[in-house]
């Protein structure tokens, strides 16, 4: 989670006459809640920024022996009280969403926002990985302790990985080499952030001397989207971002991704103070379906197909809630907090569209 700073502007007002004014007790409270489970992230920073929210101390307790994970998500605690292992069932859930799709497994798959890697491991220990993983994320710290990771865990996978280091937002004319620059293709191309560097000039070669009109296009496209956790920070809002993936997609090809849905009374002044303290762009917190029938009918608006969207609240928020205030101190008033969240209406939800071969309605 990033924070901006920004200046604070005296009002005009304090130069008026003073009027007596008494906040309700209750209202501060109702604030709070109100803005959660999103600000569950940014309480903890609070604290101490680089210890209570680092992925190694909530994995930690769950090591018994061998390698300490790198989860940070909300997790999937149906059968599981283990951090880690409730993070990785999630991420496990998410891949599921996307092969009862129809995804079978192999092709060419881009995991947007994946942390520490830990979820680029569940693509590659698949029985049929992905034959090109690209890897993305805005944090070049998260690029490298991935690449680590793939390289200390995966030495010998036949799978083409590659990593970027951009904002999950493709912006024309500044993110040369982004994985979701339409002008980028997966042959030929060549970049400093390749993991593995394999020796394709026999392939550049053949390719060069085909005509432009007999070259496999469609190897430039994904067959798989993953998105965990972390779609909601992509600007300017969900619905245009998800836009911005269709021209690096062919009709079959799936998005999947974790989404936490507001309740749709949630006031003004949380949103703005959500927006500003996480990095949240405001559309994603004011113009948001109402519920799931909503946001289903809205991506089929904008030309989706086979849309999926699921209620995963009651395998998350509560044994989230239990995990954190296991924990004592202010992890559990966070705790505490996700469950009066829950009961508010917020959701957690997991989708999965089809690109299709419908027109593009702007979002």
């Amino acid at each position: 989670m990033h924070h901006h700073d920004q200046a604070t502007k005296r009002s005009e007002h304090s130069q008026q006459p003073h009027l007596s004014f008494r906040m309700p007790s209750f209202t501060m409270p109702l604030l709070l809640f109100g803005a959660l489970p999103l600000i569950l992230f940014y309480i903890p920073t609070l604290i101490e920024p680089y210890a209570l929210w680092n992925p190694k101390v909530l994995n930690s307790r769950d090591t018994s022996d061998g390698r300490i994970t790198a989860w940070c998500n909300m997790g999937w605690w149906k059968n599981t009280d283990i951090f880690s292992e409730a993070a990785e069932a999630l991420a496990g859930k998410l891949l599921r969403l996307a092969q009862e799709g129809g995804y079978q497994g192999g092709g060419n798959v881009l995991d947007i926002g994946h942390g520490a890697g830990e979820s680029l491991l569940l693509h590659l220990s698949q029985e049929n990985p992905p034959g090109q993983l690209h890897a993305l994320t805005s944090l070049s710290s998260d690029t490298a302790v991935s690449k680590a990771l793939v390289k200390s865990v995966y030495p010998d996978t036949s799978t083409r990985v590659q990593f970027y280091t951009f904002s999950a937002q493709f912006r024309p004319g500044k993110d040369v080499g982004h994985p979701l620059d339409p002008m980028r293709g997966f042959l030929g191309e060549q970049s400093s952030q390749r993991f593995f560097e394999e020796d394709q000039s026999t392939e550049r070669k053949e390719l060069a001397d085909e005509p432009p009109e007999d070259k496999p296009q469609s190897s430039s496209k994904y067959d798989l989207v993953y998105i965990l956790d972390s779609i909601y920070h992509y600007p300017p809002s969900i619905p245009s971002f998800l836009a911005s993936l269709r021209s690096a997609l062919h009709s079959s090809s799936l998005v999947v991704y974790t989404d936490i849905l507001p309740p749709p009374d949630l006031s003004k002044i949380n949103a703005y103070l959500l927006s500003r303290l996480l990095s949240v762009p405001m559309p994603n917190l004011t113009s948001r379906p109402r519920n799931l029938e909503e946001y289903k009918a809205q991506l089929g608006s904008q030309g989706w197909e086979d849309v999926a969207v699921e209620d995963w609240s009651d395998g998350v928020w509560n044994g989230f809630s239990n995990a954190l205030k296991t924990r004592g101190g202010m992890w559990s008033l966070v705790g505490r907090a996700i469950k009066v969240a829950e009961e508010n209406g917020w959701k957690f939800i997991g989708v999965r569209a089809r690109k299709g071969g419908n027109v593009q309605i702007e979002a």
